[in-house]
């Protein structure tokens, strides 16, 4: 595994897969981690890990059915959008009168507001159009006495694993880190969408070092068979 510091002036923002990237610059503090692919619909996640290496609870997964949702100031489609920018929202919501609207209208979060969700994005078109999905993370907000590391993960989705498809289908996946609040890219590499039979890969994990009190980044590529609820049930519970 290589270290790679994020302030060294020879680092060239490529990461390859078990790199670490180490955040030792204190002023970034938000990221924005894109995984970007053409052909299948994917749903990405977040597991919120406490030191053991598992979740405690269901609010430390963040997915696109999460009921703590984060209700953005302007809406997804309006050209000043940010994400960054909203309340915390609860069903009942004085907002929406259907819970599936809802949903549709708001973003996932963790309990800490650290994490914050991406909204769906698919090719409903069955070809290669490009798809992308963004979890963001406020790493001054992450409660680090409960949780260690964060884990990121692209689940084909359960209507697409039913009809035989797999991670295989999803062309060109690439992972972007951005600083969120200046959009400039912070690193890239490229997911090997070669996992056969797989319909869920973890693709990234943030860890905490006590020592240092700084934020380290590794791209992973490790899949896995059934999906979002496997990796809940038996890989991080």
């Amino acid at each position: 595994m290589a270290k790679k510091l994020f302030s060294d002036v020879d680092f060239d923002k490529s990461l390859s897969i078990d790199d670490e990237l180490v955040f030792d610059k204190p002023e970034l503090t938000k990221l924005r981690v894109d995984l970007t692919w053409a052909g299948t619909d994917l749903d990405i996640c977040a597991f919120l890990l406490g030191e053991d290496g598992m979740i405690h609870d269901k609010a430390d997964l963040v997915y696109f059915r999460s009921l703590l949702r984060w209700k953005t100031t302007k809406a997804f489609t309006d050209a000043d959008f940010n994400p960054l920018e909203g309340e915390i929202s609860t069903w009942p919501s004085k907002d929406f009168k259907n819970p599936n609207r809802w949903l549709e209208g708001t973003l996932p979060i963790s309990s800490d507001g650290a994490v914050i969700g991406s909204w769906d994005d698919m090719d409903d078109t069955g070809g290669d159009e490009e798809c992308g999905e963004t979890m963001h993370v406020l790493l001054d907000e992450v409660d680090t006495n409960k949780h260690k590391s964060i884990v990121f993960a692209a689940c084909v989705a359960r209507d697409r694993i039913a009809n035989g498809e797999t991670f295989a289908d999803a062309h060109d996946p690439v992972v972007t880190i951005y600083n969120a609040e200046n959009d400039e890219v912070v690193a890239e590499y490229k997911l090997a969408s070669k996992f056969p039979g797989k319909d869920a890969v973890c693709l990234g994990r943030l860890d905490f070092d006590d020592n240092t009190f700084f934020w380290n980044f590794v791209p992973m590529a490790e899949g896995y068979n059934g999906g979002m609820h496997y990796l809940a049930t038996e890989i991080f519970n």
